[in-house]
């Protein structure tokens, strides 16, 4: 058990406010990290730091300024991992331009500059890792989901190319793919219980995930445990894509 004490580990997570991030806030606060959590939605995100004895800082992932202040104030990070991110439901031909360029923004390029800046220290000082949150969508499409299954995709990508890059300097990157679960962004698409539901009828395991399911999931992947993990995309949707 060793591996999954996280004494002395400074942690940002992003996306904190709610859902997967708050879940995640929590056990790893269990497990002893010293957290920094981050998001653009203050007062949820003041209650889970106030729970989690955790620095706060508000940012906007679409906003490049907003992230170097962020990763400025948040100083030597040892893991980061990158959680915050946004679905506009609609069918491909009513999203707007403004809707799409929002999506990419905080989903992709917003990401991508956010673990460029953090990945920047770990580098030089050559020990961290960087679990970039992605999406089932990235292999399966989705209905409605057409740009932020674009962007998910290009997060997986991502994952790997960074990998081989920063691994000879001693920085791990990975990718959790959650399916669809039940958090605050997904509960609008996502009807409990309701057996008859099109997308549920997919999922082999037969039911929703949850987002203490992927905390604990996201907890392994930046612990010592996977230590020789890097570059992989770990899909945790059910079955869902294989189904």
């Amino acid at each position: 058990m060793q591996d999954f004490d996280f004494t002395g580990r400074r942690i940002l997570v992003t996306g904190a406010a709610n859902g997967f991030g708050e879940a995640m806030a929590d056990l790893l606060h269990a497990a002893g990290a010293t957290l920094v959590l981050a998001d653009v939605e203050v007062e949820p995100l003041a209650q889970v730091a106030a729970r989690c004895g955790a620095e706060m800082q508000v940012y906007d992932q679409a906003d490049p300024e907003s992230i170097e202040r962020l990763v400025a104030a948040a100083g030597e990070i040892d893991t980061l991992i990158g959680n915050a991110g946004i679905l506009v439901a609609k069918p491909l031909l009513e999203t707007s331009f403004e809707e799409m360029r929002r999506v990419i923004d905080v989903d992709l390029v917003g990401a991508l500059r956010l673990m460029q800046l953090v990945g920047a220290g770990m580098v030089a000082r050559k020990h961290g890792v960087i679990l970039l949150i992605g999406s089932q969508t990235a292999f399966s499409g989705g209905e409605n989901r057409a740009v932020y299954a674009a962007a998910k995709a290009a997060i997986s990508q991502l994952t790997k190319s960074a990998a081989v890059e920063w691994g000879p300097h001693g920085v791990r990157v990975l990718c959790l793919a959650p399916g669809r679960a039940l958090t605050r962004m997904s509960r609008e698409t996502v009807k409990e219980g309701r057996s008859g539901d099109r997308g549920l009828a997919r999922v082999p395991l037969g039911r929703w995930g949850t987002a203490q399911e992927i905390a604990k999931l996201a907890m392994i992947l930046v612990s010592d445990a996977a230590a020789y993990v890097a570059g992989e995309t770990l899909v945790a949707d059910g079955g869902y894509v294989v189904g």
